[in-house]
């Protein structure tokens, strides 16, 4: 192969391919050149649905002392005992009869996030200077020394070298968590392969080849650092590497060396109008983390608006020209080459910002071609969506979801952080998506520079109005990125950053830390720690309006539950819990609790990543394995009514217990 193309791990990017891959393998292709693609990030999750594993960690059920372990060891053996269905929908997407397709994919995110508990892939760093330190110290031990996910990592490795033999491997590091992974992944090819040409590149590589190039474990490892997009720089490092141009042609590189590092290139002039569709070949396209198969696209490069002041990569849209779009045709033409190509007709398109507009003119492209495609979005909840009919026509062109940003309805703090948006138009395009059946999933950013109490809280109590028009995707605090208008001009919006070269993330709340970025405090804001409980206390608040819709709606009930609240009309008097679900022995269980001095019991749902405690005056238990839960009080009927609302069991028709004696 001319060309070896990574996808390190570790990433929450496991619902469909993340897309730096087919472009660039789309592009060198169009080009001649031969290319591999391999995503490690999904790979080494279907090696991490280990069975030997897994039952090592299951272990610990009977022994554990503390609900921590006893819940971590449930995981692992509700996942030893499903792995053969769980795995086999995973990776080839046969039926789950017993756990079905939701719960399948959930309980193999839980198992494979268990075996990554302890590992060296999963740190989550401080500095830039201890994650170089480790990387030198991981490359330079015994494999066999290494964690079980390392040791993996390492196998899969090989497994890509040894079928592709490539002549250049590129790695593309999109999230920062994938950053330490990709370094020690180059490090071991070197090691493998001294003369190999390595190239970096993806979004963090972006925002960070300066702090990259003074790393040891980079200068004496990797080539290049690709610091702009990378279809043209790929396409001209392998026409350098051939002989066919001279190194000077190569635009958006940075070239290293132990001794030396280059100043940053010219920028590519390739503009987006220009290329093709992704090329998804090789790729498992089938065998990510979903409960359907998914592909996704872009229409556009950067954001047409651009100005959020926290957005690093819509930030990157203000230079004259940065902001590039597809012509309507151009994106009809790509979904349907995508379509064509694997047979998939579900598209998401993941652009930090999608031109509604422009992509509604796309889709009735395609309707026209005779393709019915059904497609996600990412946008802000935009001005045009304030028309119902336009919701109403993007759901029957076959939009079915948008990953929107919500930062509050404080308009003050909107026009702060230049959003571009109106709070006052929120209701109306909410309720405009649901009549129109679109569902919306939100990113909850607190942390919002001098944002008050009184601020907050009318935000808060917006979601728990609307708590059944959307989903939640992610809660986090604002994080200042390289790159973004906050680091350019912090003063301009009281913001001060710390002088230090420690990292603030999100560790509390996203996977991995999420966003990296500069520590900071706001002139008139709450300290961090203060920001962070304000925002733990919102999610609370917001996730206990979700269970109370679905309990009253008896929406997000699971398979078969509005079946069985339609069999069941009052409140059940049992339930039988799913087989996955599991009791605490005794031991762990809390005493003296459940109000009337009876203590509780314990149940883990390790599919859904909850434990509930069932007060034992109100809720009685089946001493037999899989027996039901029986209600003894209107107030235990009411919980079993909770817990089949939550997806924690079936209802059945079982005789009320006799009544205890009142003490």
């Amino acid at each position: 192969m001319d060309l070896l193309l990574l996808f390190p791990p570790l990433t929450e990017a496991t619902l469909f391919p993340y897309l730096s891959l087919p472009y660039l393998a789309g592009h060198v292709r169009r080009f001649g050149y031969s290319a591999h693609q391999v995503d490690l990030s999904i790979e080494l999750v279907h090696r991490l649905l280990d069975g030997p594993a897994l039952t090592r960690e299951a272990q610990a059920v009977d022994e554990a002392q503390d609900l921590p372990t006893w819940y971590r060891a449930v995981v692992a053996d509700a996942a030893v005992e499903h792995l053969g269905e769980m795995r086999d929908f995973v990776l080839a997407k046969d039926p789950a009869p017993r756990l079905g397709p939701v719960r399948a994919v959930r309980l193999a995110r839980q198992a494979a996030q268990l075996m990554l508990r302890d590992s060296a892939l999963s740190h989550v760093w401080d500095d830039f200077d201890s994650l170089d330190r480790a990387v030198l110290r991981l490359s330079a031990s015994q494999v066999d020394s290494l964690d079980f996910a390392t040791r993996k990592l390492h196998g899969l490795l090989t497994e890509a070298l040894d079928e592709s033999e490539p002549r250049a491997v590129g790695l593309s590091v999109a999230f920062f968590s994938q950053l330490a992974p990709a370094l020690l992944i180059a490090r071991w090819i070197r090691r493998r392969y001294p003369d190999l040409p390595i190239c970096l590149g993806g979004q963090q590589v972006m925002l960070r080849h300066d702090e990259l190039a003074a790393m040891t474990s980079v200068r004496t490892t990797v080539d290049a650092l690709c610091f702009t997009a990378g279809e043209e720089p790929l396409e001209r490092w392998l026409a350098h590497l051939a002989g066919k141009a001279p190194r000077s042609e190569v635009p958006g590189m940075r070239w290293l060396s132990p001794a030396e590092v280059t100043a940053p290139g010219r920028m590519p002039t390739l503009r987006f109008k220009d290329l093709g569709a992704p090329d998804y070949g090789g790729l498992k396209v089938r065998s990510y983390l979903n409960d359907t198969v998914v592909l996704s696209m872009v229409s556009c490069v950067g954001c047409f608006w651009g100005r959020c002041i926290f957005c690093s990569y819509g930030n990157r849209s203000l230079e004259r020209g940065a902001y590039q779009q597809a012509s309507p045709r151009q994106l009809a033409d790509t979904v349907r080459r995508i379509v064509e190509s694997t047979g998939i007709d579900f598209v998401t398109v993941v652009d930090e910002n999608t031109n509604l507009r422009l992509l509604a003119r796309a889709m009735r492209l395609v309707r026209e071609s005779g393709l019915h495609v059904r497609f996600n979005t990412r946008n802000r909840l935009e001005p045009i969506l304030l028309d119902p009919a336009f919701c109403q026509e993007l759901a029957e062109l076959g939009c079915e979801g948008m990953a929107v940003g919500y930062e509050g309805v404080t308009q003050r703090l909107l026009d702060r952080l230049d959003k571009g948006v109106d709070a006052a138009d929120f209701q109306v395009i909410l309720d405009n998506l649901a009549a129109a059946d679109i569902r919306v999933n939100l990113s909850i950013m607190g942390g919002l520079l001098d944002e008050t109490e009184e601020e907050a809280e009318e935000s808060i109590r917006f979601l728990e109005r609307n708590r059944e028009k959307f989903a939640v995707d992610a809660f986090e605090l604002m994080v200042v990125e390289p790159g973004t208008r906050l680091v350019a001009d912090p003063q301009s919006f009281g913001v001060v950053l710390d002088r230090s070269d420690a990292f603030a993330d999100n560790r509390e709340l996203n996977y991995l830390g999420g966003r990296v970025g500069r520590r900071h405090t706001v002139v008139g804001g709450l300290e961090r720690p203060d920001m962070l409980k304000r925002l733990k206390y919102g999610m609370r608040r917001i996730s206990a309006a979700g269970a109370g819709a679905a309990a009253g709606a008896g929406a997000g009930a699971g398979a078969g539950q509005a079946e069985a609240a339609a069999q069941f009309p009052v409140e059940p008097t049992a339930l039988r819990p799913h087989p996955w679900i599991r009791c605490a022995p005794a031991r762990l269980a809390p005493q003296g609790s459940g109000g009337s001095g009876g203590g509780s019991f314990l149940l883990a749902d390790p599919v859904r990543e909850q434990v509930y405690a069932l007060p034992k005056d109100h809720v009685t238990r089946s001493a037999a394995p899989g027996g039901p839960l029986v209600a003894t009080s209107a107030r235990g009927r009411s919980l079993l009514g909770k817990l089949a609302a939550a997806d924690g069991g079936v209802l059945c028709d079982e005789p009320l217990p006799a009544r205890r004696p009142s003490r």
